[in-house]
């Protein structure tokens, strides 16, 4: 799988509390975009250990993972975040998501997986994880709340071959609001 990623902080901030992950095991490519509630400092950092949590638990389930982070987060503002996990060898793909993190998948199959309410660090829905087809040339979208809910993903399709970070630029200069901002696309 190739990616592409689209990053900022929010205007008059240094850093953002927005960031995101690609993580390959053997078939398995692991994507993972994290919001740090709020924006500035605390926000990176708890952005931050989210990130080295799911790096470090890697090759758990999905909702395990989602339980480390919300363990390491327990002394920080909490975080929102999105995980898919696509096997190549298998060719599935998993998803679980806690908050506002956006995905759009643009498949020849549907697979339109939800986010559950809540704060990971602060109050951890029973989340679940909804798994789909996955087809060689599908492409993923992986989105902060930094991105107005305008995006609908179906306008990607306008733009063909284009390389993936170029995506990803343009969906966050056509839908991006004043606030921190990621976008990660891949195929």
């Amino acid at each position: 799988m190739k990616y592409g990623v689209y990053a900022r902080a929010k205007h008059e901030r240094s850093v953002s509390g927005d960031a995101c992950t690609v993580q390959k095991d053997g078939s398995k490519v692991l994507l993972a975009l994290v919001d740090g509630l709020g924006s500035g400092e605390e926000a990176a950092k708890a952005a931050q250990i989210a990130i080295e949590t799911i790096e470090e638990q890697q090759s758990l389930p999905l909702t395990e993972i989602l339980k480390h982070c919300h363990r390491a987060l327990r002394t920080t503002r909490g975080v929102v975040l999105g995980m898919l996990r696509v096997d190549l060898e298998t060719n599935r793909m998993r998803y679980v998501g806690v908050g506002n993190v956006g995905i759009r998948v643009l498949s020849q199959e549907p697979f339109h997986p939800i986010s559950y309410n809540g704060i990971v660090g602060y109050r951890l829905p029973r989340a679940r994880e909804f798994v789909g087809q996955y087809h060689q040339g599908d492409l993923i979208v992986l989105y902060s709340d930094g991105i107005d809910s305008r995006f609908h993903g179906d306008e990607l399709l306008l733009y063909g071959e284009q390389d993936l970070e170029s995506i990803a630029n343009t969906i966050a200069m056509r839908y991006g609001k004043e606030d921190d901002i990621c976008v990660l696309v891949a195929r």
